[in-house]
Formats: C-alpha cells, structure tokens, sequence
C-alpha cells in the first residue's frame, strides 16, 4: 500500500468516525426530547406522551435528515433508513427534505400530496443550526425547551376537533389580525398592556376579594377592547384571540415547566415569559394558565375541545 493510499484512508476513516459520533450526537438529543415528553406527560399535562398524540418529528441534521416516528407517507416519499428502535419511538436516516437554513415549527397543509397534509408534522434543526440562527441559544436545555414548545402544538393539533377549530377561526378572521392591531392602535396596545398588568396582581395577591377584583377590572377593559375593535373596526376578535391565548400561552406554560424542571431558575430573571410584547397573546395566555393554576380552577381536559375554556371558567369565577 502506498503513501498516497494510507492517507486517503485516513481521510475515510476520520470521516467516518465523525459522521458517527454525529449521529450518536442526533440520536441522543432526539432521546433526550423524548425523555422531556415524559417528564412533561407525567408532572405537568397528562396525555402528552400518549401514543395517540404522537407527532412525526423531523429532525434536520448537519448533513442529513432524521426521522421519528414517521408515517408510511413520508417513507414512501423519502428513501430512509432505520438507525434505532426501542420501544417508544424509531429513528430513521433521510436525505436532507429541503434546503432551508431553520426550522423550529409545525406544519399542516391542504395539498394532498404532502407529508402534513391535514395532520402535523414536527420540524426542528439541530442545536448547531438554531444557535447560527438564534445565538443565544446556547445549551441543550435551551434548545430543547423550544423544541417542546412547536412539539406541544403539534400535541394541540392531534386533539379531535382542534385542527377544524383553527382553521375556521383563522379562516374567519385574519391570523395576524392581533398583531396589526397592536402595531398600529396605540390605545389597543396599551390596554393590553393593563390587562396583563391586571392578571401579574391577581397572581401575585394573596387576598382572595383583591383577586376577583383585579379579574373584574381585567375582564371590564377586555370587554371594552374588544367591543371598540368590532365597532370601530369592524373586526369581531374575540373568538381569535382565545386561540392564540389557548394556543401560544399552553406551549409557553410547557417552557416554564421544563426551565423549572431544570433547575435554577427565577421567573423574576425571565421577563420575556410574562411580559407583553408584539405577539402579546403568548403572554397573556401564559398568565391566564398561571391564574388558573393559583384557582385551582381545572382547565387541561377541555382547553383544546373549546378554546374559551379558560376565560369562561374565570368569568364564572367572577360572577359568583
């Protein structure tokens, strides 16, 4: 054997070592969020790990493509192999699906021929490619939290009947509707603002009549938002907004527990989670949940059948 062939021999074999230890790397972060479904199934919301709820991830390497839990579909469509298998999830090796930079989100669409097609797909990128996208994301923890934020809204989507909910909402009335309206009405924006000023007091409160009264005033200037949005405007948002409060503030709940879970943390030190900002439905549905967990008003089993759920629960809470 000559020079020249020992070292392209070393070549390959240096390669080939790298690419498994990145493999075992994906596989074992991949474990890892399966391991986060448990925790988050058995101490926080109860279903989120069962069978039925299960969404396809897919998982977008440095190279290549991994895919768990995948329906007959996708394995028709993309040429995989099977790399690991126990006895909650299988974990298959694709070609790269598409060329985009990032992906931390779930996708559903109307063409059939699609992989998502009416049901939801889970797509997030490797810690790697999200901390180029996103530095601060720095951690396995980090990363992970936001992948069981997305991985929680597929949960949501597999919800009978939540799917249909969404879309006639979203079809009825804009999805970016409330983010425009903040952007653009300065009164809106500022009584979102007190609103959620209003639900941190009735968190924070111990005194019982304190909270109801902080609830009163919180519903009497959502009451007034909304009826100004619809005469003034002509735009009926109550329906769109309850979604997104269901939607985006169930799946910021799912972060707080798991930075909880990790260890080390102050809610003080994480503003960005109940405060407003442009997308402000996060937050306020966040706190909402929080709310109704200092109530002990029971909420889990119905917020995805009736996205009102919540906020009629606490405007029974008030009137009593």
């Amino acid at each position: 054997m000559n020079k020249k062939t020992i070292i392209t021999a070393l070549v390959a074999l240096v390669a080939m070592s790298a690419d498994s230890q990145s493999l075992n790397k994906d596989v074992e972060r991949i474990q890892y969020v399966y391991a986060l479904k448990v925790v988050i199934n058995d101490s926080v919301w109860s279903g989120f790990a069962d069978k039925q709820y299960d969404v396809p991830l897919l998982y977008y390497g440095d190279t290549c493509c991994y895919v768990v839990n995948p329906t007959e579909k996708f394995l028709a469509k993309y040429p995989s192999v099977l790399i690991h298998c126990d006895n909650n999830i299988q974990i298959y090796q694709t070609e790269k699906v598409d060329d985009k930079p990032f992906h931390m989100h779930v996708t559903f669409t109307d063409e059939e021929s699609n992989i998502d097609y009416h049901t939801p797909f889970m797509r997030c990128s490797s810690l790697e490619q999200t901390s180029k996208t996103i530095p601060d994301v720095t951690s396995v923890n980090e990363w992970a939290t936001m992948v069981m934020h997305e991985y929680f809204h597929g949960f949501q989507f597999k919800n009978d009947g939540y799917l249909d909910t969404y879309e006639a909402i979203t079809n009825a009335v804009l999805p970016d509707t409330l983010i425009e309206l903040a952007a653009s009405h300065d009164w809106y924006r500022e009584s979102i603002t007190q609103e959620n000023n209003l639900l941190l007091k009735a968190i924070d409160t111990n005194d019982n009549e304190a909270s109801r009264a902080y609830i009163q005033s919180f519903f009497k200037l959502r009451n007034e938002r909304r009826e100004r949005v619809k005469k003034e405007l002509c735009i009926d948002i109550v329906a769109l907004e309850q979604l997104y409060e269901t939607m985006e503030g169930s799946a910021r709940y799912i972060e707080f527990c798991l930075y909880r879970h990790f260890g080390n943390f102050n809610l003080s030190d994480a503003k960005w989670l109940y405060t407003v900002g442009r997308k402000y439905y996060y937050a306020t549905g966040f706190n909402l949940l929080r709310l109704s967990d200092k109530l002990r008003i029971d909420y889990k089993y119905a917020i995805f059948k009736d996205v009102s759920t919540v906020e009629r629960n606490l405007r029974i809470l008030k009137s009593e």
